[in-house]
């Protein structure tokens, strides 16, 4: 670390306070004329007008007595505040500071609140960024969270010194071994008594070895710690929550898991027995009972380190035929998760948290299920564990809380609650995401707005608006995209066809998008699948087909101009002069008026139009043959598709059309997951 050196100064001004100076502003009328704002705080008491407004004598007298808190014992401090656009009277003025990434706050920043947002919004910048993999990179971070580090230097048997890093809590340690600051080896070891901890730890470990080694090819000096940072945070976080002796917060997630698991077995072995199951592969069967029962738990997977539920994922019908398709479709295809962890207590009616391995019975189902509870399906027998009773001592005397009975009794509980956490974050609206919440027995947190100062949309929150458009919320919106679709005939014979699809949303859907939660039960999580699923796959499906796999339609283009198909765009710059103000006028007057380019012959267009209340609809529109097919299906819960309407099917129909069904057509659409596909195949069978 550099030691500051003291900045040289001219004798002349050694001693000298701001108000001594050559070049003193007069005195003039500030909120901090007044003597009880001489300790400035940024969260202290703001201004009143009446301590605005002064008149200059008022002010003179008054300056007199508040100056002397803001003397200073050399002029650096004053021409340090100077360089950071700090005035005479302490105005935290931060426009001369040049700051990326803070357009988005889009408002003149006039008040201290405002400032102050600044500030923080710098403070975030800082955060976001973990550094490279190095001992230097590790130090800080393991000093950001609050963990000791110890580094011993080693000889190997080739005479090369390597560092060992040793990052240790109370419950976990991670040795981690440098060559050179490149990360040779790891070792993560639990030294708590929970079995259930400990035999899921190499696997945590082999997933920090992965975020911490290069890649084939890869530089050391674009190897970050962004993904190291993120899971190694989640065991540090239980690890300070948890309380020695009383509540080990990795116990208390492995129990959960061991629940979960036992209820994951038990739909294992109940779909193992239905009809249309034999024969099928173990990894369809997890995939189906992810997505159509209870979840899939699973411990450090898929790249993230703690304890997941899985319940939905891309191509659920289709499992991978080879052990190089698994590989290829875990790191490509989505699977969207419940991330449990812990997290102090933040508010008042939050249960704590519970250690247990029994939330659920060895028999799962109730043998005598009342009628309310059997009259949805099965009736699982949850069970209650009793609450972590701490002992009384100094130690947790803020760590714990007294939990009130109903006999009036009292038990020393943790302050420390489950949390989920939404993988990825799950767009509802507001309605439903009321619902999400009623299912965690939470309140949910106020509604957030937008920097419009409304809700945001449904389409809004699923394709972002693009920076500086203008868009009014209340409007419809209508989102064109053009995509290739590879269909394949009755023949298997594959083609290519060009779509050109536009999304109509014509209300407003006012939105809500869900990161994390709290829980104190599995019982809440199993009652929100239904709900996280129907979302899931509507957004799956406006995702594969006017998302990231499409491309805009190509802009109007003047004649003469530029063609967007072979030119790239240029960046456009923020900063309009006069002589470009110009430029635009004049070349907008001798240009002709833009013409959208002519759509091929071959083109086929698609129309969707989507709402949500009561449910999910979406409204398909299509030419087939000489005529236009017009489907409307809903989306029910768990993701199941409803054909609600349509004009293709004719009942009276004879030979292969007699075959096809709206149950057909829904199933269909469940498994290509793409509208652009699914009206193809539409086109093809049936036209």
């Amino acid at each position: 670390m550099s030691t500051p050196t003291p900045m040289k100064h001219a004798p002349s001004q050694q001693g000298r306070t701001p108000s001594q100076l050559a070049a003193a502003t007069p005195p003039v009328s500030t909120p901090f004329s007044n003597p009880a704002h001489a300790a400035f705080s940024p969260h202290g008491p703001k201004s009143s007008p009446q301590q605005v407004k002064k008149s200059p004598a008022t002010s003179t007298l008054m300056g007199q007595h508040a100056m002397g808190a803001f003397n200073f014992d050399s002029p650096s401090t004053a021409a340090a505040m100077g360089a950071l656009g700090i005035g005479g009277s302490f105005d935290i003025g931060l426009d001369n500071v040049a700051v990326g990434g803070l357009d988005a706050l889009g408002v003149a920043l006039a008040g201290e609140d405002d400032k102050l947002k600044r500030l923080e919004t710098i403070l975030k910048l800082f955060s976001e960024k973990k550094g490279l993999v190095s001992e230097a990179g590790l130090d800080r971070l393991a000093q950001r969270l609050g963990l000791e580090l110890l580094s011993e230097e080693q000889m190997t048997p080739g005479g090369r010194k390597t560092r060992t890093l040793a990052i240790a809590g109370s419950a976990i340690a991670l040795d981690i071994v440098l060559d050179n600051n490149i990360v040779q080896s790891t070792s993560l070891t639990y030294h708590g008594n929970a079995e259930s901890v400990s035999r899921h730890m190499d696997a945590a470990g082999r997933i920090l070895l992965q975020d911490l080694q290069l890649l084939p090819d890869q530089s050391p000096l674009t190897k970050t710690l962004d993904g190291f940072a993120s899971n190694f945070e989640r065991l540090a976080s239980l690890d300070k929550l948890s309380i020695v002796p009383g509540l080990d917060c990795h116990e208390a997630l492995a129990g959960i898991y061991v629940s979960l698991d036992r209820l994951h077995q038990w739909d294992l072995s109940r779909l193992r027995e239905e009809q249309g199951m034999a024969g099928k592969s173990d990894t369809y069967l997890s995939n189906m009972a992810m997505c159509t029962r209870h979840g899939f738990p699973v411990m450090h997977a898929r790249g993230k380190v703690g304890l997941a539920l899985q319940y939905w994922k891309e191509l659920r019908f289709v499992p991978p035929s080879t052990d190089a398709m698994a590989v290829f479709s875990e790191k490509r295809e989505m699977v969207w998760s419940l991330l449990l962890g812990c997290a102090p207590i933040d508010g008042l009616g939050l249960p704590p948290v519970r250690v247990s391995e029994n939330w659920i019975s060895k028999d799962i189902i109730k043998e005598e299920p009342s009628s309310m509870e059997s009259s949805g399906g099965v009736a699982l027998d949850w069970l209650e564990p009793d609450n972590v009773s701490l002992l009384q001592s100094e130690d947790n005397k803020d760590a714990g809380m007294d939990l009130l009975h109903p006999d009036l009794s009292t038990t020393r509980v943790p302050r420390v609650m489950f949390t989920v956490a939404f993988d990825p974050p799950v767009v509802l609206p507001q309605n439903d995401w009321s619902r999400l919440y009623m299912c965690a027995n939470a309140n949910p947190p106020n509604i957030e707005l937008s920097h419009r100062g409304s809700p945001p949309t449904f389409d809004s929150l699923l394709f972002p608006i693009p920076p500086g458009t203008k868009v009014d919320p209340s409007e419809p919106r209508a989102i064109s995209r053009r995509r290739d679709v590879c269909v394949f005939d009755e023949a298997r014979k594959p083609a290519v066809k060009q779509h050109h699809s536009t999304l109509f949303i014509y209300k407003p859907i006012y939105s809500q998008a869900v990161s994390e939660m709290p829980f104190s039960h599995p019982r809440q999580l199993i009652d929100m699948l239904p709900l996280l699923r129907q979302y899931a796959f509507l957004s799956t499906l406006l995702e594969n087909s006017f998302g990231s796999k499409t491309r805009e339609r190509p802009p109007t283009t003047a004649k003469g101009g530029p063609n967007p198909d072979t030119e790239p765009e240029k960046p456009k710059s923020s900063t309009t002069t006069g002589k470009d103000q110009l430029a635009d006028f004049m070349g907008s007057s001798r240009e002709p008026v833009a013409r959208a380019p002519p759509e091929p012959e071959d083109e086929t267009r698609l129309d969707v139009i989507l709402w949500v209340h009561p449910s999910p609809h979406l409204q398909v529109v299509f030419p087939m043959g000489d005529a236009t097919a017009d489907i409307t299906l809903k989306i029910l819960e768990g993701g199941a598709v409803e054909i609600v309407e349509e004009n293709i099917l004719d009942a009276g129909a004879k030979g292969k059309r007699k075959e096809f069904t709206k149950e057909n057509l829904g199933k269909v659409l469940e498994y290509m997951e793409d509208l652009g596909k699914w009206a193809e195949w539409i086109r093809t069978r049936l036209s």
